[in-house]
């Protein structure tokens, strides 16, 4: 009896023999394709007799030509044409293959009459949401993904004091059974309903919503989220526009300090990026306004393509809703997200985001933060960290002294991996490091926030803006981001800490040294028993040989003293698509669970330590925000990163003989040893890369440039100067109280 021959693979479907079309169906057909064409310039693009495809190339030409942004970089190119940057059902069209510039990311229409067609994209109503494609959405990430999305943050959950059941339209005291969807939007110049006593009582009245007497003061948005709440099949909606009352300061200010930890528990949150609370969540047919959304489809053959309204990035930017304070921490810490952006329907959760415009498990580049999954998975990661900072930071707020209210949720989330907490931004762990943040790049401005005049007692605490922290400063800026952190050998430098005092901190500057409290910055102090490779591996931990110089243009292999020869790998830490899974010495991992209890320590807004410090001078570098710090001969010996260019202004750009610039007192913070690859001194950039290269070890102070007010040195910059002429300054003992 003949063996079975099992049948050959169907070949792929060409919709013509042009052999552009056919590049472009395999792109469309195949996930893993990486295919290129170049079509030439647009004159020879346009010149195409293929039907098929020139509608498109016609199209995506008129839209090069009418573009006048910064992203349209070849308007004279010669080589347009279909590039396929990373894995999927998609296809990309740039207007230089070489150059990139503009481009558009296509989704060839499903066709449901033809049950194996391979398209990913759909034809969406302009006017009405497809809702169905939410309960689609919930059900299979509730299904499929389980813990992983049902609480990434890993706390215990919390009920608010209040919730909208959106059966009986009415309020409801949170400890009622059953899961609950939070709101995130912004409210906009608009004024609604305050819920003091009187109202509370008249809200918990079955049907009170749908009363004229609440219905006309409350933000439309929260009617639609009633909507949407229902269709998804939940019963309670959590909004703070009236699940926050107004009738016992007390608790008010415990359920703004809850906030963080009320998306966190929440079953999925509705984000409203396009509009406030009185335009969000259009196109709920019978609930809202259409929503006026608009498609390019276009015709290919028989078929339709559709350029993509969604790109990459474009979940967490692009509205002003992305550019709030209180916004971020809401959309951080919520496990599962519905959102309306773009006049859109998307979801995102820790495993997947999905869009509208597309089927379901289509195929195309996405983007899920790793960061905050390092954190939580017990590790002290200061670029994670660094780049939450670095992100909130830039966020507007409506009172600046909400600059640590409006994170503190999340940063007590993260303090788990973190001992010790955060004071005010910094975490105590890492303080010594983390006092010498600084602006990001030389030309980054930073803002001095400044309280409001709003009455004391309708702050929340802790308000206070202290010059030494983050906190007190708007802007883009990096935080210790070169120390703790994976092995990642594409950086240049890498740095460790070393302390030269004790810092203490206090309410006031006239508290007695009885009164202050020490910060540990525990990292330090164990950081070399960390690296006693004698010793049993902590838990989790696996030793392997330290990688070899690579190929260029991968740098050589940096490590810290006592660390050329191994790198460590945890099983806990989570995969990385960049490879930044070792570590240079294994440390104590907290395995994070519910029932972890997080840890804020007293925030207070003075510190104090004894220290050394000195007189120079400075003048501007030419090389944006940064001055160059000269001695009492006119020598270079460091360099303060200023935060503006106010600042700069202050510094002369040239000093004639025998001046030295303008005179600035500086502290040192702490000390540091910096391993980089060496340079050649006539080259910015190696020859053939790094490989071969030899590794330089240097040291020098973090300072602080301050000035005293009454008694108080407040922090005006960061600067580094070189320890060996920082060591032969005439340095004077400072007793240094910081506000």
């Amino acid at each position: 009896m003949p063996s079975h021959v099992p049948e050959e693979p169907a070949p792929l479907h060409w919709p013509t023999d042009c052999t552009t079309c056919q590049t472009m169906w395999r792109q469309f057909v195949d996930p893993d394709s990486l295919d290129k064409t170049s079509l030439g310039s647009f004159e020879e693009a346009l010149s195409t007799q293929c039907p098929t495809h020139k509608p498109l190339v016609k199209g995506f030409i008129e839209h090069c030509r009418s573009r006048t942004d910064k992203w349209s970089r070849a308007k004279h190119s010669d080589d347009m044409g279909f590039l396929k940057l990373e894995k999927g059902h998609h296809v990309e069209v740039f207007e230089s293959i070489s150059k990139l510039g503009a481009s558009w990311d296509l989704l060839l229409v499903k066709r449901d009459s033809l049950p194996d067609h391979p398209g990913a994209g759909r034809v969406l109503d302009p006017d009405w949401a497809d809702l169905d494609m939410l309960r689609r959405w919930k059900n299979l990430c509730l299904s499929s993904h389980g813990e992983k999305c049902a609480n990434p943050m890993k706390i215990l959950p919390v009920r608010p004091a209040w919730l909208i059941d959106v059966e009986e339209k009415c309020l409801v005291p949170g400890g009622v059974t059953g899961d609950y969807v939070a709101l995130s939007y912004m409210y906009g110049p608009h004024t609604w309903l305050a819920v003091d006593a009187d109202t509370l009582a008249t809200l918990q009245e079955p049907y009170a919503l749908d009363t004229p007497a609440i219905s006309n003061r409350l933000p439309p948005i929260i009617r639609r989220a009633m909507h949407w709440t229902s269709v998804i099949g939940e019963r309670y909606l959590w909004s703070d526009a009236i699940c926050i009352t107004t009738t016992d300061p007390s608790v008010t200010r415990e359920q703004l300090r809850m906030m963080g930890s009320i998306y966190a528990s929440a079953v999925v949150t509705i984000i409203a990026a396009d509009g406030d609370s009185q335009t969000g969540l259009a196109g709920l047919k019978g609930a809202s306004s259409p929503r006026e959304l608009h498609q390019r489809v276009i015709p290919f053959g028989d078929d339709k393509i559709i350029v993509r309204n969604t790109q990459i990035f474009s979940m967490d930017s692009g509205h002003p809703y992305y550019d709030r304070g209180w916004t971020y921490q809401e959309y951080k810490m919520s496990p599962r997200k519905i959102l309306f952006n773009n006049r859109e329907l998307h979801w995102e959760c820790r495993c997947n985001v999905w869009h509208e415009e597309m089927v379901i498990n289509a195929e195309v580049p996405q983007y899920i933060d790793p960061r905050l999954g390092v954190i939580l998975s017990g590790f002290p990661d200061l670029v994670s960290l660094a780049h939450i900072i670095t992100d909130y930071n830039e966020k507007e707020l409506r009172y600046d002294e909400d600059a640590l209210p409006a994170i503190a949720g999340l940063l007590s989330v993260v303090s788990r991996s973190f001992t010790g907490g955060f004071l005010y931004g910094l975490p105590e762990m890492f303080f010594d490091r983390a006092l010498g943040w600084n602006p990001y790049w030389g030309h980054i401005n930073l803002r001095r926030r400044t309280p409001s005049d709003r009455p004391v007692e309708t702050r929340l605490s802790p308000s206070g803006l202290p010059s030494w922290s983050w906190i007190g400063w708007q802007g883009l800026l990096t935080i210790a981001s070169q120390e703790a952190t994976p092995v990642n050998d594409r950086v240049r430098d890498i740095e460790e800490t070393i302390p030269i005092t004790e810092w203490y901190t206090g309410y006031s500057p006239s508290d007695p040294p009885s009164q202050r409290r020490r910060i540990r910055s525990t990292w330090f102090e164990n950081r070399d028993s960390y690296k006693d490779f004698t010793q049993p591996l902590p838990r989790g931990w696996t030793r392997h040989p330290a990688p070899v110089n690579k190929p260029a243009p991968s740098a050589p292999h940096l490590y810290p003293d006592g660390c050329e020869s191994f790198v460590f790998k945890h099983v806990s830490m989570p995969d990385s698509d960049e490879g930044l899974d070792t570590w240079y010495y294994p440390f104590p991992v907290t395995d994070i669970q519910e029932s972890t209890p997080s840890f804020t320590p007293t925030q207070t807004p003075y510190l104090f330590c004894e220290t050394r410090g000195v007189c120079l001078w400075g003048h501007q570098s030419g090389d944006g925000n940064i001055a160059k710090l000269c001695n009492s001969s006119g020598k270079r010996i460091g360099g303060l990163h200023l935060h503006n260019e106010q600042s700069l202004s202050l510094f002369p750009e040239t000093v004639a003989e025998g001046e030295l610039g303008l005179p600035v007192e500086l502290v040192a913070v702490y000390k540091s040893v910096v391993y980089s690859a060496a340079l050649p001194d006539d080259e910015k950039e190696p020859r053939g890369g790094f490989r071969g290269l030899p590794l330089e070890r240097m040291e020098r102070y973090t300072v602080l440039w301050i000035e005293w007010r009454e008694g108080v040195a407040y922090r005006l910059a960061s600067g580094k100067v070189d320890a060996e002429e920082w060591e032969k300054l005439n340095l004077k003992s400072v007793s240094l109280i910081l506000g």
